[in-house]
């Protein structure tokens, strides 16, 4: 281990802070106050007071989950038993023999991952999150989800009176009873300038619309990893390695391409080699002679016939995976 001295973090108060995790900080309170000076006051009353209840509610729950899942230490049960000065039983000393952290210089349990950021190990390691710039693991996955499932409601529930507030301002809807969605803007703020109003809920509706597709492919992708009893760090893992074998397998039918396509010219079969060239593109797969057999590989470079099968049991083929493992960019892994 090297003799610098690095700076151990407990949470995601410590410095040195994220500018997402600040981002957050300020994002949240913003929309709340935003609700509530811009949008409440356009509803009619009986509309007004539960959408604000539950907007609020909402909006704190957030808050209330990301703060506990920031200042949660998620550090590995033994590190902080060392920490603390405590003894170990011989069932937990015989379980610490199986891993050890040269980075931390103590034994940890076969489930930690150290990550390089935080300089510690985490047990039940699941990613970073920059976001909350704290280590997600087994101590705070939980409230980490939470968060991420109140954030959603909070963004849907408030996007949806945005939408009202919108729609019945340019329909000039009235219930018959209380003033128009105009007049509401005009009473309230005195300044005569109700599309001013409308723009600003207008402009913070497509935060609040852009913020939920994010973070709600987010919390899809953990539903997934939750069925599949995977960890955000075991996904990329197994996505790397199912990268790895793809870009073989892909090698090895170029080369076959390559070589057919050679024996074709040699021997003047131009249909052949139309074939062979035009499989390759995409799209036209079903047409290729590789990759449908109807080739001879006996004389082949090596000879051998690649499995044209992928296994997809953990990584898929559709967009949506190419996506997730985008947002997990937000929240790198640092092993």
């Amino acid at each position: 281990m090297s003799s610098e001295k690095v700076h151990v973090r407990s949470h995601g108060c410590m410095k040195p802070y994220n500018w997402m995790q600040v981002g957050t900080w300020i994002l949240l309170p913003l929309l709340l106050l935003q609700f509530f000076f811009f949008a409440s006051p356009l509803l009619p009353l009986a509309a007004s007071i539960p959408c604000s209840i539950v907007v609020f509610f909402f909006g704190i729950l957030t808050a209330y989950k990301a703060i506990k899942t920031t200042i949660t230490d998620p550090a590995d049960s033994h590190l902080q038993k060392k920490k603390q000065g405590a003894n170990f039983t011989d069932e937990e000393k015989a379980e610490e023999e199986a891993r050890y952290c040269h980075h931390c210089e103590s034994n940890v349990n076969n489930n930690a991952v150290h990550c390089n950021i935080c300089h510690k190990c985490i047990e039940g390691y699941d990613h970073h999150c920059k976001w909350l710039n704290n280590c997600i693991g087994k101590k705070n996955y939980q409230l980490f989800f939470d968060t991420l499932v109140s954030l959603n409601l909070f963004l849907v529930s408030q996007s949806a009176v945005l939408i009202g507030i919108i729609v019945a301002f340019f329909v000039g809807w009235d219930d018959g009873q209380t003033s128009s969605t105009e007049q509401r803007a005009i009473d309230w703020f005195g300044a005569n300038q109700p599309n001013v109003v409308i723009g600003l809920n207008l402009g913070f509706l497509t935060i609040d619309l852009i913020s939920e597709w994010l973070i709600l492919q987010l919390l899809f992708f953990h539903l997934s990893l939750r069925r599949k009893g995977l960890t955000t760090y075991q996904y990329i893992i197994k996505l790397n390695e199912t990268n790895r074998i793809k870009a073989k397998h892909q090698r090895q039918i170029n080369d076959r391409r390559a070589h057919h396509i050679k024996k074709a010219n040699e021997e003047g079969n131009s249909w052949e080699k139309m074939k062979l060239v035009v499989g390759g593109w995409r799209g036209c797969g079903c047409i290729d002679p590789i990759t449908n057999g109807s080739v001879d590989d006996t004389s082949s470079p090596d000879g051998s016939m690649p499995d044209a099968s992928i296994n997809r049991d953990v990584i898929g083929s559709s967009s949506l995976d190419s996506w997730n493992y985008m947002l997990l960019q937000g929240s790198a892994v640092h092993g």
